[in-house]
Formats: C-alpha cells, sequence, structure tokens
C-alpha cells in the first residue's frame, strides 16, 4: 500500500486567511487513484519547524507532498529549507531558465534577476516542470520516501501533480506489485441519512475487514462511499461491485448518480438529452436555484432565465400571482408557490417552471408556518406538482435545503418520464 502525507506550508494557510483547498484536492486524487492518505499537516513559513515536520511525515509515508513556498519573495522559503534538509546545493537548472525567459518575454515583460531566482534550484532534485508559472516543482528521493516540493497556486500545483507525480505513483503501484484502496461514492437524494442507514440494515452481511461503508451527509443529499482497502486492484473492483449491488438493491430509487457527480449535472444531463429547457421563481432562495443550473458550462441550451420575487408586488406583477391568493393564503402557502410555477414557466416560455417561497428565518415564523416552512412547485407541460418542507431555524441550512429539495423534484419527474418512454 502507497502511504502519501500532505504538507502544506504558509503563514496564510495557518492563521486562516486562505482556504487550504490544495490538500483536500490532493488528497481526493491521491485516494482515488489507491493510495492512503495518512496526514494532513500544516506549517508556517519557519525553517526549523518546515524540518522537524518533513523528518515526522518521512517515518509513514512513501511520499510526502508539499504545496507552497516557492515563490520569489523573502517569505518563501520552502526551496531554502529543502535545499539545507538533504544538504545540498544550489545550480542553474538551464531548461527552466530558458522556460522563464521564454515565460516573461511572451508576456512583454523583462526577467528580473529576483524571478531568474526561480531556477536556482537544489542539485539532486528532479526538477518538475510547472507549464502553469515560474516556479518548477522539485523531487527529492531518500532510501524510504519522495518528498515532492510544489507551488501552493492551484492551477500550477494540479498541473505539476497532473504530470509528473500522479504517472509516477501508479508507476510505483505497477512496478511494486503494490496493494492499493478503490472508493465509489453512490449518490443520493431526498432521504435522511438515518432512513438510509435503516433501509440499508446490519452492514456487517455485506462488509468485511478489507471493506467499508461510509455515509457523507449534506444539504444536498447524502454520499454513500463504499471502499476496498489494501487488495489488488482486480479484488477491489469485486469488493466495491459486490458492495454496490447491495445497496442498490435497498435504496437503488434514491441514488441518482456515482463518484461525486452533482445533482445539478445530472438534471442537466437530462434536460440535455430531452432538448427541454427550464425557467426558476425564487423568493426565499435569491436566486440561488437559478445560479446552481448556471454553474456549468452549456447550461444555456436548458436554462432560460428566471425572475427573483422577493417581494409580493413582483410576484403579482412578473408573476401574475393573484393578489387575492396572497391577502388570504400568504405569500408562502400552496397556492402562491403553484402560481409562480406556473407564471415564470409561461412568461419564459419553457417546458418547467421551479418557484420556491419560504420563511428562511431566523425571524418571520408563526405557530402555522414556522421557520423553516417553504413551499416548492414544478410546473411541467401537463400538470403542477407542490409540496411543503419544513427545514429547520438555521437561514442558510433552509436556503441550501430549499435548492436540493427543488433539484430532487425536478429530477424525478425527468426520471419517472425517462422510465415511461423506456417501456413504450
Amino acid at each position: 500500500m502507497i502511504k502519501c502525507s500532505i504538507l502544506t506550508i504558509g503563514d496564510e494557510i495557518c492563521i486562516g486567511q486562505i482556504v487550504n483547498t490544495n490538500a483536500a484536492w490532493i488528497a481526493s486524487h491521491c485516494t482515488e487513484i489507491g493510495c492512503e492518505v495518512v496526514t494532513h499537516s500544516i506549517v508556517g513559513d519557519d525553517g526549523e519547524e518546515i524540518k522537524a515536520e518533513l523528518t515526522r511525515l518521512s517515518k509513514n509515508s512513501d511520499y510526502v507532498i508539499i504545496t507552497g513556498g516557492l515563490g520569489p519573495t523573502h517569505d518563501d522559503v520552502t526551496k531554502k529549507v529543502l535545499c539545507e534538509y538533504f544538504n545540498d546545493t544550489y545550480i542553474w537548472h538551464e531548461p527552466t531558465l530558458v522556460w522563464l525567459q521564454d515565460f516573461y518575454s511572451r508576456r512583454g515583460r523583462q526577467l528580473t534577476e529576483r524571478n531568474k531566482l526561480q531556477a536556482y534550484i537544489p542539485s539532486t532534485c528532479q526538477v518538475l516542470s510547472n507549464e502553469r508559472g515560474t516556479a518548477p516543482g522539485m523531487l527529492f528521493k531518500t532510501e524510504s520516501t519522495i518528498f515532492v516540493s510544489m507551488p501552493g497556486v492551484p492551477r500550477e500545483m494540479m498541473y505539476i501533480m497532473e504530470q509528473h507525480v500522479f504517472p509516477l505513483i501508479e508507476q510505483h503501484f505497477t512496478l511494486q506489485n503494490q496493494t492499493r484502496n478503490m472508493f465509489r461514492t453512490l449518490m443520493t437524494i431526498g432521504v435522511a441519512e438515518s432512513d438510509l442507514a435503516d433501509m440499508i440494515g446490519d452492514v456487517s452481511e455485506f462488509l468485511n475487514t478489507n471493506s467499508s461503508l461510509a455515509f457523507l451527509p449534506s444539504y444536498s443529499g447524502v454520499r454513500l462511499r463504499i471502499g476496498a482497502h489494501n487488495v489488488s486492484s482486480g479484488k477491489a473492483v469485486e469488493i466495491v461491485d459486490t458492495i454496490e449491488r447491495n445497496i442498490r438493491q435497498k435504496v437503488g430509487k434514491f441514488i441518482y448518480g456515482a463518484n461525486n457527480i452533482s445533482i445539478e449535472k445530472t438534471v442537466a444531463q437530462l434536460l440535455t438529452e430531452r432538448g427541454e429547457t427550464v425557467s426558476v421563481a425564487e423568493s426565499c432562495t435569491g436566486g440561488k436555484i437559478g445560479a446552481s443550473l448556471t454553474d456549468l458550462p452549456g447550461s444555456s441550451a436548458y436554462f432560460i432565465g428566471g425572475i427573483m420575487a422577493y417581494s409580493n408586488a413582483i410576484k403579482v406583477q412578473e408573476l401574475g400571482v393573484n393578489s387575492e391568493d396572497i391577502e388570504h393564503y400568504g405569500a408562502v402557502s400552496e397556492e402562491v408557490a403553484c402560481a409562480m410555477s406556473q407564471g415564470v414557466r409561461s412568461k419564459l416560455q419553457t417546458d418547467y417552471g421551479i418557484a420556491a417561497t419560504g420563511i428562511a428565518g431566523p425571524d418571520g415564523g408563526t405557530d402555522e408556518k414556522p421557520v423553516g416552512t417553504v413551499w416548492i412547485s414544478l410546473s411541467t407541460p401537463t400538470s403542477t406538482i407542490t409540496k411543503r418542507f419544513i427545514f429547520g431555524n438555521d437561514r442558510a441550512a433552509n436556503r441550501d435545503r430549499t435548492v436540493g429539495a427543488a433539484f430532487d423534484m425536478l429530477y424525478r419527474y425527468l426520471r419517472s418520464r425517462n422510465d415511461d418512454n423506456s417501456g413504450n
């Protein structure tokens, strides 16, 4: 089994000025190819602390993957620390120097002495080219551990990992016939974590010491992460396939996809396949449903637009909601939600209209309609489906849950139509 540790260097990470997205990306991709990620570590720009951490991590790691501290300013200390740690000396790396000259020339800039130092590197490292920036990656080998140092800029780190590090790890697996981990994630929606657990039942019926199942809940749904551990590649596939079959037999109707595909992307694919369009009318969500639809490239093929009807006046003027319904039933009601979805579908001439109106909180609730009450409506070419939800007291969570529930309604309708068509 190949074990990896991730070391992030930088005061800005330690004090919370920057979120450590690099470590999450590296860990998820190392796990995906079968490694065991044993440690995440963050150290500030202090040479002695960095050296101590390198020693500690190397005791239980085949790879120590380092990001940060390779820039050209005085507070970027990683290269200097690594040179000292490996008792090395600096040399000019001509290919990097040529790259830097071309890099700055193409941008109409002069290569300064400070930036030129990016090509001044420890003599014993293997240079990992970086075509996304100016600081090359560096790889050092000891008898038991490989150390990889990369810039902290995410796109530069990702390039070096994809072009150099992942192929090296895959080669390591092959040449040494290493066992590996394998994970597969099943994506569910429209069901609570505890209900899923009850329906799946006693996991000991299909899990053993080499396998696992984890429940990862979020406001948009629950991910079921299946794992096979420390086995050959072929055995890992067999284990994961068997567990997935068991799970699908019990909760398959709630599974919409696998391997972290989002519900938004799944809905987008269904709409695109059918050549259909959707529009939104949003009150309590303030545009979050529309934003989720447009997060994906190519969304103009299926998303026409939306109306943020936060006030009652806009509900009446732009969506055709009857003011008497608002006065009699309230803005947060089945009648108003229904009229909103029908109104936006008619006004924007789409196949589907989604509407959400609710009490996000923290104020505005009553005994009859407590905070967290939301009505979501889906208008289709043949009918209108409207449902009430009562989520909770947290405003941000209520808005996110509303987005997830809206996508769940549209997804289930699209799937039911696909199932009907496949049976004809």
